[in-house]
């Protein structure tokens, strides 16, 4: 087989600190993100204000 041809090494399997450094980090973007979602639906409620309540059906 020719130089440019072989397959690349395979991938080193994580150690058990870094799935944790993973797992930490995925739940600190998970809180992140469901932060903002709570944050965007207080400022539509709050843009909205009492008005959205008398709207006509």
């Amino acid at each position: 087989m020719s130089e440019s041809r072989r397959k690349p090494p395979a991938p080193a399997a994580f150690s058990p600190e870094d799935m944790a450094r993973r797992r930490r980090r995925s739940i600190a973007l998970a809180l992140v993100l469901g932060g903002l979602v709570v944050f965007f639906f207080v400022v539509t409620l709050v843009k909205t204000g009492p008005a959205i309540l008398n709207r006509p059906l």
